[in-house]
């Protein structure tokens, strides 16, 4: 009786929790509407502190910086609404106005045909939803092989062990997609440049050479952690290493 007691009070708590932030959201979004930028942005930043993570939260966190003219965080959270939904194309088609107001010009450097087929097919979904698909498939596989189990036809039993394989073979591939996937996010840092300008230098001391100026709302690869400072890499292939304060990791 005692844990009945304690899992419903676990539940209620919640369950007010989980209405507590649809309120503050609803509020900041009708805040939103009227063009109340600051107090609208004031209650989002609140529902994030609560370590919820949402596309639409951070989607419209990213308007509100980029009505306000203010390019790292608004792209920041732009990024971050796609790490959730890669395809979002409302998301993508404001990120590209926002990176309009970058300085740095940065040619990238041409993707081999393996980047190609990474970026445009294995992380064009989340590893969670390359999950949901193969377990889809599988699904779908047992109902084909108990159709071709069950079958008297010689013509439908070649047909479903036909498409039971096909179906086999998809999972498969998804499976795989979702490691690669999965490989390639936790092991992959992406940053946001935060500060004004910033210097990258040859060697992680304030003494070394500086390589090159960054300005904010440039997206960097971190390489590599040293104490305060962090190894990053640009889209040209450019290398150096800069601060962490002047960065903020996706």
């Amino acid at each position: 009786m005692k844990k009945f007691i304690f899992l419903l009070i676990i539940f209620i708590s919640g369950y007010a929790h989980t209405q507590t932030l649809d309120s503050l959201f609803l509020n900041a979004n009708k805040l939103f509407q009227q063009e109340d930028y600051l107090k609208a942005l004031e209650l989002y930043q609140d529902i994030e502190k609560q370590n919820v993570e949402s596309e639409a939260l951070y989607f419209n966190m990213a308007n509100i910086y980029y009505k306000t003219n203010q390019v790292a965080p608004a792209i920041y959270y732009y990024e971050k609404a796609l790490q959730i939904d890669p395809n979002n194309k409302d998301v993508k088609f404001n990120l590209d106005f926002a990176q309009r107001m970058i300085l740095d010009n940065i040619e990238p450097l041409p993707k081999s045909l393996g980047q190609k087929f990474r970026d445009n097919i294995i992380l064009k979904f989340t590893y969670n939803t390359w999950a949901i698909i193969a377990v889809s498939l599988a699904f779908l596989f047992a109902l084909l092989f108990l159709l071709y189990h069950f079958s008297y036809s010689t013509s439908k039993k070649r047909f479903y062990f036909i498409t039971s394989i096909i179906s086999a073979s998809f999972v498969a591939i998804s499976v795989f997609f979702a490691m690669k996937n999965h490989h390639y996010v936790s092991n992959t840092k992406y940053a946001i440049i935060f500060a004004p300008q910033t210097k990258v230098k040859s060697a992680p001391t304030k003494s070394s050479e500086v390589n090159f100026e960054l300005h904010e709302g440039t997206k960097v690869l971190v390489l590599e952690d040293l104490d305060n400072w962090r190894k990053i890499k640009i889209a040209d292939g450019k290398t150096g290493w800069m601060n962490e304060e002047d960065l903020k990791e996706l």
